[in-house]
């Protein structure tokens, strides 16, 4: 068998590029020759940096977490921020960023506007209520909230510890 002209379809080779971050018309957007990619949103690498990318334009209000092939950054103003450490909401859920990157192996303590709050694998655990280790010190959490006012009986591992406002009390 063998193909004539006739059955061949010949495409530019701007046609056939792989998407990229480019200007078109003085916008920036994720476009493959000169289609923007309207369906796409997440990250585009550009220039050594990361941007966010909503519906193929470049979206340099957006404040939140971004994906990338299979893992979850922290964007501040369209461009991964690599330097915030912290809590960030996605439709409902609080997660943990460390340095940008979404960290789902973090259990921790986090201070957050005025408040202690209980990190599990990287999302705060809102159902958490129990003793949480925390730089030596180990702190009643009540509902994922580090409870300064608690005193009394806290489980942890296997083990009931008395508390005095908030925190073991080793004395009693």
């Amino acid at each position: 068998s063998y193909f004539t002209e006739a059955t061949i379809h010949f495409a530019d080779a701007e046609q056939l590029e792989e998407p990229i971050l480019k200007q078109i018309n003085g916008q920036w957007v994720y476009a493959s020759g000169y289609t923007i990619i309207t369906d796409y949103t997440g990250l585009a690498e550009y220039g050594g940096n990361f941007f966010h990318i909503s519906n193929g334009v470049l979206d340099w209000n957006y404040s939140g977490l971004s994906y990338y092939q299979g893992n979850w950054w922290y964007v501040s103003n369209g461009v991964i921020d690599w330097s915030y450490t912290g809590l960030t909401n996605y439709y409902g859920t609080w997660y943990y960023v460390t340095n940008g990157y979404l960290d789902w192996n973090v259990t921790t303590l986090t201070y957050f506007y005025d408040a202690w709050y209980y990190v599990e694998n990287g999302v705060l655990n809102w159902n958490y209520t129990g003793l949480a280790e925390y730089c030596g010190g180990y702190y009643h959490i009540a509902n994922g909230v580090l409870d300064w006012g608690y005193t009394g009986l806290s489980y942890y591992y296997g083990d009931w510890y008395y508390v005095t406002n908030g925190c073991i009390d080793w004395n009693y």
